[in-house]
């Protein structure tokens, strides 16, 4: 015997499913998963993973913020199509199977989305915390004051994969020549999903911070620049580099505090930027 999750009907279900709860807006798959599984169905739940890599194939849906999913202009055209298909196949569907009562909808506790999560909590920050608190009890040991500069890209006018994939050729780009282009001295690291991080020693050069800040903002333009002007699928992209710095002194008390001033200022230069 061939069970209905060995066939394509399973996958032709969870295809309309996918379709029709992602026309809400964008969902987490797992989140989905869970929806579906309450309803007890007797489709095995590998299904479910290769409709959603068929949607994705196909472009009908696509990657979006805080690890979910989301329905495309493509995928909306689908899903009426899919709709019009499962609407002339159900009455004859009723007919064989006879009258059925409609079970209820199940219900799912929801969990909350991922929140937004300040610098020093974030998981692709911690190393920068790390090394931020270390340079803090060196200095007050003795050791030399330090500049913080936060540089941030922003990409729009392409789509969620395309844009991914500018912003992280360009932060490897960046981490991968930090000796070479900011100087040996200069220690960089990731910062969230679409910046990097640079510390170094300021000593008694005020100056330091800015200059560092000037060549953080110059890189990152400059690969976009590169990658628009010589990768065709990235000519469409529209792109703003920030930067912002913070020098530390014997009156910041944490290391949390340092990274604000320096994201402060990462959100002034922005401002800045957009009314130019």
């Amino acid at each position: 015997m061939v069970r209905p999750s060995a066939t394509g009907l399973a996958t032709a279900f969870f295809r309309l499913y996918l379709l029709e709860s992602l026309a809400a807006g964008p969902s987490r798959p797992a989140a989905l998963l869970a929806a579906i599984a309450a309803e007890r169905l007797p489709f095995a739940s590998g299904a479910f993973g290769r409709a959603l890599q068929s949607l994705v194939e196909g472009g009908y849906v696509a990657p979006a913020g805080a690890a979910s999913v989301c329905l495309t202009s493509l995928g909306a055209a689908e899903r009426t199509c899919e709709r019009e298909r499962w609407s002339e196949m159900l009455p004859t569907l009723v007919r064989l199977l006879g009258d059925a009562e409609p079970r209820p909808f199940p219900i799912v506790a929801e969990t909350e989305p991922p929140r937004a999560r300040p610098v020093a909590e974030a998981y692709l920050d911690r190393v920068l915390v790390a090394s931020v608190r270390e340079r803090i009890a060196a200095a007050r040991d003795g050791g030399p004051t330090f500049a913080v500069v936060l540089g941030q890209v922003d990409v729009d006018g392409v789509g969620e994969t395309t844009r991914r994939a500018m912003v992280h050729r360009a932060i490897r780009a960046t981490l991968g020549a930090t000796a070479t282009l900011l100087g040996g001295d200069v220690s960089a690291y990731r910062y969230g999903e679409s910046g990097v991080a640079a510390i170094a020693p300021a000593g008694r050069d005020p100056a330091r911070e800015e200059r560092l800040c000037t060549l953080v903002r110059a890189r990152l333009d400059e690969l976009m620049r590169t990658m628009t002007s010589t990768v065709r699928a990235f000519g469409a992209a529209r792109w703003n580099v920030r930067a912002g710095a913070a020098t530390w002194s014997e009156e910041v008390a944490t290391t949390t505090a340092l990274l604000r001033q320096a994201e402060a200022a990462l959100a002034a230069d922005g401002e800045r930027r957009d009314a130019a």
